[in-house]
């Protein structure tokens, strides 16, 4: 009888769904401002003067990357039946590329002291050979996983609309080329990052609100 009722009071896959859908409109509006809220350049003297925009745009950027991971999930199941192995592919290398991004934003919150304390330092933490090694898989990852899963969303069409599959097809990779390539010594391309942020940000968004508005499952 216990068994029956709790069985009763569990959620529907439905129900997941649209909580899954909200939970990846909020990481998608989020990931937006935290790219908004970032600096164009994380040199020792930009990171002292930006010091609580980049802390607070790397806060950000961590409680994105958790939403979209608790999000994708629910994606997958809503697209489930059209994504197929490609899909499947897509979602893994997706979901663990947004991992290894919030491991690696981590990084924002020590930055500002040792700037601060050992400048020096910034530089050969990023060229460090396991650094490097890290953040190109968390990069590599992330911007073909969201390309493999854009096209294979695309090519569904169950709940969510193609033009979402698209977005997020082309906003991974727009953003973080133009990140690193501000990063790396050309800040006036900063505007590349926003722009594939908010690109990503919209395919999240807008697949989140239909699996809210109709999860078709």
């Amino acid at each position: 009888m216990e068994d029956r009722v709790a069985l009763g009071q569990a959620p529907s896959i439905s129900a997941l769904v649209r909580a899954g859908g909200l939970v990846l409109v909020a990481g998608g509006v989020l990931f937006v401002v935290a790219t908004l809220l970032h600096p164009s350049q994380e040199t020792p003297v930009t990171i002292l003067e930006t010091e609580a925009r980049l802390v607070g745009s790397h806060a950000v950027y961590v409680v994105s990357y958790v939403l979209v991971l608790l999000g994708l999930p629910a994606l997958y199941v809503a697209e489930m039946p059209g994504l197929g192995r490609l899909g499947l592919n897509g979602f893994v290398i997706a979901f663990w590329g947004t991992a290894l991004l919030a491991i690696s934003s981590m990084f924002g919150f020590i930055a500002p002291v040792l700037a601060g304390e050992a400048p020096g330092t910034i530089d050969s933490i990023s060229m460090y050979t396991p650094v490097v090694v890290f953040n190109g898989f968390a990069a590599m990852g992330f911007m073909a996983g969201f390309v493999i899963l854009g096209i294979a969303v695309a090519k569904s069409q169950v709940v969510v609309p193609r033009s979402s599959g698209f977005l997020m097809a082309a906003g991974a990779p727009s953003h973080l080329v133009g990140f690193g390539i501000a990063q790396l010594g050309s800040p006036t391309l900063w505007f590349v990052a926003i722009l594939g942020s908010a690109v990503l940000g919209a395919g999240l968004a807008w697949s989140g609100y239909r699996m809210w508005a109709k999860p078709g499952v």
